[in-house]
């Protein structure tokens, strides 16, 4: 008996391995290479710089990438040849360009005025640590915090950092921050403003070594004028600082505005109770939209009530936003476009900020300390490929607006001779609606008086029999 029982144990055991075995997964690591993609050059002879400036103006894009020497220096040919990559949709190989092994350390402050930036002081610490640490190199960073912006604090915080021998400065200041900077301080070192745009500065004359990030709220606007320019439009303002900007940059613009309401957070709330008055002047308008994404977030649903719609909805980069897509339904959203100044750059730093807490596909003041940071870095590595395209021009950021609508989970690309296509066909669409509503009163009307009339010889059919009997 202890016999069959053993043989039984091992039989069962040698089928319990045989079959562990049938359903064992390998996990040795394959020796076959990852796939990987090559644009191959099939001419021989050597491309210079004004070459490569050719081949990208005449739009020749494959040959430019071809052609492209890893030992070029030009700063804004490797910013071309970083967009050109994102457009292809292809990637550059972390080593394409030389790698500095002697590069000097690079000494970065940021200094901050916490008690006016608020939040956007941990936005600008976890930026600049993301773009560093994603750079393996070396470095040395230090918050320097000036309270407020008053000149005098200012000025202290600036010369402390001097003192302290830094490289350079992201300095996240406002518009009057960097006014009371320029009257109280010596720029003597590099220094990057993220938030404000050199458009925005009434001094003229800017110190070489100022350089700002600021996107160009004046130009977004420009675009939504140039897309509603034959519309009449209803405009929702903010009471913020911003919505009081854009507000003044649409006034400058000359719109056809026959409704201009501020929209604080009480009426966005019970934005229900007031739509019956604004009905007639939404319908078949143009809706530019100054306002927050929460605020958008209330009263669209509300507007998406009516029988009669508007042709679209236009904001700028205060909407583009992913919280719009999770607090609006697809249905409020059609015909939403929105402009956005942000551009594509490298997935790994992406990621790398996003686990520090910074988001460089939605939030621009993160994607401009992005920008910013590389740019002090690359006066220390010029030999490094570059994760951003923007280049500077006249001491200031320039950044590539594009237009946006809205799909079930993200914001898509749209071109502005197809935008123009589709509001058009809105166009097309409204009129045959209304031809039709107008068609079904019409018969409603012809239909209630044919009624009226039955009524009116059924009575007097009544009375004749009345006479007669």
């Amino acid at each position: 008996m202890t016999k069959y029982f053993v043989h039984r144990i091992c039989m069962f055991l040698s089928v319990l391995l045989i079959a562990q075995g049938l359903s064992a997964k390998s996990y040795i690591i394959s020796p076959l290479s990852t796939p990987r993609q090559e644009m191959l050059d099939i001419d021989a002879e050597s491309c210079n710089e004004s070459c490569l400036w050719d081949l990208y103006h005449s739009g020749k894009l494959f040959s430019f990438v071809a052609k492209f020497d890893s030992k070029i220096k030009d700063q804004d040919l490797r910013a071309k040849l970083t967009e050109t990559l994102n457009a292809l949709g292809f990637f550059m190989r972390d080593n394409f360009f030389e790698k500095i092994q002697d590069s000097k350390k690079i000494k970065i402050a940021l200094l901050v005025p916490k008690d006016i930036v608020g939040r956007y002081s941990a936005i600008g610490i976890n930026t600049i640590l993301a773009y560093l640490t994603s750079r393996d190199i070396t470095f040395a960073f230090e918050v320097f915090d000036s309270k407020n912006e008053e000149a005098q604090n200012i000025r202290q915080t600036y010369e402390e950092i001097k003192q302290k021998k830094f490289n350079c400065i992201v300095a996240m200041l406002t518009t009057e921050g960097v006014e009371n900077l320029l009257k109280e301080s010596s720029i003597s070192l590099p220094t990057y403003i993220p938030t404000v745009n050199r458009n925005q500065i009434s001094i003229a004359s800017i110190p070489d070594k100022l350089f700002f990030g600021g996107i160009d709220y004046r130009e977004q606007i420009e675009i939504l004028a140039s897309l509603s320019k034959d519309e009449e439009i209803v405009e929702y303002d903010d009471a913020s600082a911003i919505g009081a900007n854009l507000a003044f940059l649409a006034q400058r613009e000359n719109l056809n505005i026959i409704l201009q309401e501020t929209i604080t957070n009480e009426r966005a709330a019970r934005f229900s109770q007031e739509i019956k008055n604004q009905e007639k002047k939404l319908a078949g308008r143009s809706v530019l939209l100054n306002i927050p994404v929460i605020k958008t977030g209330l009263i669209l649903p509300q507007i998406g009530f009516l029988e009669d719609k508007p042709l679209m909805f236009l904001s700028t980069q205060i909407n583009y936003n992913p919280s719009l897509l999770m607090l609006l339904k697809p249905k409020d959203r059609e015909n939403f476009y929105v402009i956005s100044s942000i551009g594509k750059t490298n997935s790994y730093l992406v990621e790398y900020g996003l686990l520090l807490g910074s988001d460089l596909q939605y939030d621009w003041v993160s994607y401009s300390i992005g920008i910013g940071t590389e740019m002090l870095f690359l006066k220390y590595a010029n030999k490094v490929s570059k994760y951003f395209s923007e280049v500077l021009e006249n001491s200031q950021v320039k950044y590539h607006n594009r237009i946006y609508k809205t799909l079930k989970n993200n914001f898509e690309e749209i071109k502005p001779e197809e935008l123009f296509k589709s509001i058009q066909k809105q166009k097309e669409l409204r009129l045959e609606r209304l031809k039709t509503l107008e068609g079904q009163n019409e018969y409603d009307n012809n239909k209630v008086l044919h009624q009226e009339n039955d009524e009116e010889d059924d009575q007097e059919g009544e009375i004749y029999t009345s006479e007669d009997n």
